[in-house]
């Protein structure tokens, strides 16, 4: 930026230095050769842009003298006019390349950023998919597992039905046996009292 303005300064004095040269000729061409102010800064115009034309020439020894002097001053004063704007273009182009450039950059960065984020996504994705599927499969062996109870829970309700069943059938004929064993009490203290009857009789 400060490189920037010492151009636009130094720009400003070449074009006020070149307004009073050409203001200076016109008069001087003027007075030494009668012209018009018109011709004058017309001549003085072609003179310090190298055209030179050949329809306006000065006559005199002196014109001539200060033609030439004239034209070692403003000519290389016009051309390091044309230099700092041509400087100052090419920077401005430059300028303007290294935005570009950096911005390209920036929209890189943002994009490698991106690319970033999308394969961290990615990966986590793929975490949560394997342990998705990681915990779909304990869930399947949970369920197997669950199942394997249920199949041997059912077969020890039945064991127990069946024991149950068969307990029953062992109270049935316990019953009876015990029937049967109280009938045969009974008949044999009927037989036990009879004969103590029988025997009370006899005495």
């Amino acid at each position: 930026m400060p490189h920037k303005k010492q151009l636009k300064e130094n720009f400003k004095l070449l074009i006020a230095a070149i307004i009073a040269m050409l203001a200076l000729g016109t008069v001087l061409f003027s007075m030494l050769e009668g012209w018009s102010a018109i011709d004058s800064f017309y001549f003085v115009a072609m003179t310090a842009t190298t055209v030179g034309y050949g329809d306006l020439v000065p006559t005199h020894t002196l014109s001539k003298i200060i033609t030439v002097v004239y034209s070692l001053m403003i000519i290389p004063i016009i051309l390091y006019a044309f230099t700092i704007i041509a400087k100052y273009e090419i920077e401005r182009v430059n300028r303007q390349i290294y935005g570009i450039e950096r911005k390209q950059k920036e929209q890189e960065e943002e994009l490698e950023k991106t690319e970033h984020k999308v394969r961290y996504q990615k990966h986590k994705m793929k975490e949560q998919e394997e342990i998705l599927e990681k915990t779909e499969k304990q869930l399947k062996k949970q369920a197997q597992i669950n199942k394997k109870q249920e199949e041997e829970l059912e077969g020890h309700q039945k064991k127990i039905k069946k024991q149950e069943k068969e307990l029953k059938e062992h109270d049935e004929e316990l019953e009876v046996v015990e029937d049967i064993v109280e009938d045969v009490l009974v008949e044999e203290r009927e037989k036990i009292e009879e004969k103590l009857e029988g025997k009370k009789k006899k005495k």
